[in-house]
This record gives C-alpha cells, sequence and structure tokens, in this order.
C-alpha cells in the first residue's frame, strides 16, 4: 500500500475508500447512462470514478486536480464485464493512487490532504487557566444541542479558521481589546478559504478595495457575534468573573450593501432550459416560492394546499415554519408535482431519486454557464430574484419579509430597499392630488421634456438602481461602539472616511 492509500484509509474520521458507493458489481449496474463520471473523493483532489456512457462503455477512471484549478483524468480499466473484462475496486484504487504518486501527476496536482468536515475544534485546551479555547470547546458543545447543524458548522469553521490559531491559549479573564485588534488585523490580513484552495497568503491591508474592505468588516463582526456568545457562556457557566472581556467585545460599523445580482425574466427562461429535468423542477420551485433549496427539499406532497393557495414551508435552520402564498401558475405547477405521488412522499428529488440537499451545486454551475449567467450567481440567488421581482412590481416589505420568513423588514429594506424607489416615485405620481389642476403645463415643449426624462430612466439597467456610495463602508447613523484600538485598525483603509 502506498503513502496516499495509507493515508486515505487511516486519516481523517473516515476510510475513505471505503466509503465509496459503487464498489460492487451490483452497485455499478445500477448507476444510470451519463456523460461524465460518477466521482467519489479520496483525499483533496483526487477522486476515483466510474465513467457509464453507454451499454459498451464503463470504465473505472481516476483524477486529480491541477494547481491551476483543472483537472487531469485517466482511464484505470473496465468496471463491468462488456467488451473486456472487468478489473476489481480494489485493483483500480491500487492503480488510482500509484497514478497519483507518479512524479509528472504529482508535480502538478495540489497538495493530497484529507476531505471531510470538520467536526471538532483543531485544538485540546488543557490546563487549569480557563481559556478562550477551553469556552469555545464548552460553547460548541451546547451548540451542538441547541442549535442548527448548520448554523453550528458555519460557528465551527469560522473557529477553527480565524480564532483557534492566535486565540486559543489567552485565559479568558486576560482578554482585552489589544486582542480584539489582532483579531481585526488578522481578518483583514487573511482572506477567506474556500472549498479545495490552499491556505491563501497573507495581503497587504492598504492595497484592499472598498468592498474587500466591508467584506472583511462584515467577517469581523462575524467572529466577535461569535465570541460574545462564547464568552457570555463562559459568565453563565461560572467560569468569567469579570465583565472586562465581555465588554469590549463591540462589533465595528458597516454600511449593508443592497443586493444587485439578480435575473430577468429572459435570464429565468435560459436558465431554466438549460437545467436538467431534476434541477429544472427545483429551479422553477425556487422562482416561484423565494424557499432555499433546504426548505424545497423538504416539502412533501401533504404540504401543498394543505393551508390555503400555496405551501406549508417546514421549519429550517433558525426559522420557523411559514406558509407561503403562490401565484396561480406557481400553484399549478406545484399542483403538478404532487400528481402519483403519495402525501408523505417529498415533492422534489434529484435525479438519483435522493433528497435535495448539496448536489444541487454542481448541476446549477453547469446550467448557469451554458445560460451564460455571471459566475458569481449561485442557486440562493433564485431566491433574492424571486424577493426583487416582488419589491420592484409593487409589493409592500412587509409582505416580502414574510414571504421569504424574515422576522421583520429591516433585512428586506437593507437589501431590496433601492428596487422599492421606482415603486415610491409611481405612488407619487399616482395618489397626489393636483394643487393647480386647471393651470398645469401642457407645451409640447414640456411634455418633450418629461418623456425624455421618463425614457432615459426605462432604459436603465433594473439591477443597477442601487444609490449606493461604492466609496465607502459607513453607514449613515453608526450604532457599533467598537474599542479606540479596533478604530484604528480600520480607520486608515479605503472606504473609512
Amino acid at each position: 500500500m502506498n503513502t496516499l492509500e495509507h493515508r486515505a484509509r487511516t486519516s481523517g474520521e473516515v476510510d475513505t475508500v471505503q466509503q465509496c458507493p459503487f464498489q460492487t458489481e451490483h452497485a455499478i449496474w445500477r448507476l444510470g447512462y451519463r456523460e461524465y463520471p460518477y466521482w467519489h473523493v479520496l483525499l483533496k483532489g483526487r477522486h476515483i470514478g466510474v465513467h457509464r456512457q453507454d451499454g459498451r462503455i464503463c470504465n473505472w477512471v481516476a483524477r486529480t486536480l491541477r494547481s491551476d484549478g483543472k483537472y487531469k483524468q485517466r482511464c484505470l480499466g473496465p468496471a463491468l464485464n462488456l467488451s473486456k473484462r472487468a478489473i476489481t475496486f480494489d485493483l483500480a484504487i491500487s492503480r488510482a493512487f500509484e497514478w497519483f504518486e507518479t512524479g509528472a501527476v504529482s508535480a502538478l496536482s495540489v497538495a493530497p490532504e484529507y476531505v471531510g468536515r470538520a467536526s471538532a475544534l483543531s485544538v485540546c485546551p488543557i490546563g487549569e487557566i480557563y481559556t478562550v479555547g477551553h469556552a469555545m470547546a464548552d460553547y460548541l458543545e451546547w451548540s451542538k444541542l441547541a442549535r442548527s447543524p448548520g448554523g453550528h458548522y458555519n460557528n465551527l469553521t469560522l473557529m477553527n479558521y480565524h480564532l483557534v490559531p492566535h486565540f486559543s491559549a489567552i485565559p479568558i479573564e486576560c482578554f482585552n481589546a489589544k486582542d480584539l485588534q489582532r483579531l481585526a488585523v488578522k481578518v483583514l490580513e487573511r482572506p477567506p478559504k474556500r472549498g479545495f484552495e490552499s491556505t491563501p497568503a497573507k495581503v497587504d491591508m492598504s492595497s484592499l478595495s472598498t468592498d474587500e474592505v466591508r467584506k472583511r468588516k462584515r467577517t469581523f463582526n462575524s467572529l466577535v457575534t461569535i465570541l460574545r456568545m462564547v464568552f457570555r457562556y463562559a459568565w453563565e457557566s461560572g467560569h468569567l468573573q469579570s465583565e472586562r472581556s465581555w465588554k469590549c467585545l463591540n462589533r465595528v460599523s458597516v454600511n449593508h450593501q443592497p443586493r444587485t445580482l439578480f435575473l430577468t425574466r429572459k435570464e429565468c427562461v435560459k436558465l431554466i432550459e438549460a437545467s436538467n429535468p431534476a434541477l429544472r423542477q427545483l429551479v422553477l420551485a425556487a422562482l416561484y416560492s423565494g424557499c432555499r433549496v433546504g426548505e424545497l427539499g423538504a416539502i412533501r406532497v401533504e404540504d401543498v394546499a394543505a393551508d390555503g393557495f400555496g405551501i406549508t414551508v417546514r421549519a429550517f435552520k433558525r426559522s420557523p415554519a411559514r406558509f407561503v402564498f403562490l401565484p396561480e401558475e406557481g400553484m399549478i405547477f406545484f399542483l403538478n408535482s404532487c400528481a402519483g405521488k403519495r402525501p408523505s412522499e417529498r415533492l422534489f428529488l434529484s435525479a438519483k431519486g435522493k433528497p435535495w440537499r448539496r448536489q444541487h451545486t454542481l448541476q446549477f454551475r453547469t446550467a448557469a454557464a451554458k445560460a451564460d449567467l455571471p459566475k458569481e450567481f449561485v442557486f440562493h440567488g433564485l431566491r433574492h430574484t424571486y424577493a426583487s421581482d416582488l419589491v420592484a412590481r409593487g409589493a409592500t416589505l412587509d409582505t416580502v419579509a414574510k414571504q421569504l420568513g424574515h422576522a421583520n423588514t429591516l433585512t428586506v429594506m437593507n437589501t431590496y430597499g433601492h428596487l422599492a424607489e421606482k415603486v415610491r416615485e409611481r405612488q407619487v405620481q399616482k395618489f397626489f392630488t393636483p394643487l393647480a389642476p386647471t393651470k398645469a403645463d401642457n407645451s409640447a415643449e414640456v411634455q418633450g421634456r418629461l418623456q425624455a426624462i421618463r425614457s432615459r430612466e426605462s432604459g436603465q439597467d433594473w439591477r443597477g438602481l442601487a444609490r449606493f456610495p461604492a466609496e465607502s463602508t459607513l453607514p449613515r447613523n453608526p450604532l457599533s461602539r467598537p474599542s479606540k484600538e479596533v478604530l484604528q485598525t480600520f480607520s486608515k483603509l479605503p472606504g473609512q472616511h
């Protein structure tokens, strides 16, 4: 057994080789035909797969992730006894790892680290002195029971990436504004890490753009919120005697950036046409309801029209259950989706017949590329498309907030309020009582000027309506009261004037 295979079988929480879902001939026969292989992750950037293209070709394949972000692929041998004698799963694994460690392949590939979801804090706090690490570990034990799995996991990953390396060993009673200032510097210098990316190098804070500063300020605020919850739990548990450590944890003020990446109806049609049948149903459901992908994956037949002209959305993340009203076109779509299914069956399933969770990501990215949509557009953008369309057409912010499941209109106002400006203008034109209706200037010159203004506005890109001061990240009325040390860190950066 070579080095990489040994790591795949022994590192992390699971044996990734034995976790492969298509090891047996029976499992491979059950795979449907498709143009691209079925993949299973062995290590970071190292995959084993089965390519069942049609009834004549079915091969074991391997691929490695190159440092430029592209994959290099290799055929390992037949996976079924068709035109040639099949090789076993164990032999395919052996050939795959042997190829992975070939000098030329290894040189161009990313580091083969273990792949898996973080399940625990990346530090084991020891000693009698109660540290920030002890407090985070204790809080996570409570969070695992009290919070949604997604919320707990997000906190865990943020702690491991930003807090554990530099702050876990600090005694909790000694944590102060200077430490918070160091955290601000670390966040500014260390960009976010996504997916298979290697840990990014430090950046020069003075080189950051206004938008990059805004994003990092939001990350810093998220970390401050996490620390406040951790320190509060330590206080309630009797491990923190002084309020000083807790009182210094204040967020920095940052202006909210409105959402502008929405789809037009023409773009929606292109996306629907570019989606495979199973994904198409999910996309349509999101556009009709504004629901998150997790909410759509949990909808059952019995939830459709159970309480009225719409769907009952079950509790998701921290949001309580709610009822979402549907337009007539959407109601027909959901009713048709129920045809032939039992009341307890899930309404939307993937092409493999499994509930939608995270497997939509790659399929959606492919469909979005085929539809020539912006690279930044993700499935959650359909929820924003739904909300922005309602706001732009005159729906009240309260209506949109209730449809989306928000507790109040603040989030909707910050995110979509700029789209309501055209509605505000139409309402002023409609409801204003004329002061001198008989003396209105209806001359051709004046009417021409009015029409020119309307024509200029009608040709404006509706996604560019956000009157947002891109040169500043500061809100009009800052409510946060960060420490002097933290303010000094951010004050010299772009957008802080």
